[in-house]
C-alpha cells in the first residue's frame, strides 16, 4: 500500500512484520551506489520481500533530509518497524547493520 507525500511523491505504508527503510543518498557517487547495493543485497538475503526501500537522493530532496534529520550521507533510516534508527555510512560492516536493524542478535 502506498500513500501520497506533501510534494506527491508516493510513500509506502509499512505492514505488520515489513520493513520500511530510507535510504539517504547523493547523486551517484561511489558510497551511494555501495549503499544502494549492500541494502539490497540485505534485504534479499534476510527481509525475503518483507521490506519496503525508499531512495532519496539529497540533491534532489533537501527538504527530505532535513525533515529526517540527515546530515550525513549516506544514511540508512529505519522507519518500522519502531524504534527508529539510523545507520551511517555505506553499510559494509554487514554485522552492525544487521545488528542495527534488529535483523543479528550476534551469536550465528
Amino acid at each position: 500500500m502506498t500513500r501520497a507525500t506533501k510534494d506527491g511523491r508516493r510513500q509506502a505504508k509499512a505492514k505488520p512484520g515489513h520493513y520500511l527503510l530510507r535510504l539517504f543518498v547523493v547523486g551517484e557517487g561511489t558510497n551511494s551506489k555501495l549503499a544502494e547495493s549492500n541494502l539490497r543485497r540485505l534485504c534479499r538475503e534476510h527481509l525475503d520481500g518483507r521490506c519496503t526501500i525508499e531512495t532519496i537522493d539529497v540533491e534532489k530532496n533537501l527538504a527530505a533530509a532535513l525533515k529526517n534529520n540527515i546530515l550525513i550521507t549516506p544514511a540508512l533510516v529505519l522507519m518500522a518497524p519502531l524504534p527508529r534508527v539510523t545507520v551511517l555510512g555505506n553499510l559494509s560492516d554487514r554485522p552492525k547493520v544487521l545488528l542495527a536493524l534488529r535483523l543479528w542478535d550476534g551469536d550465528s
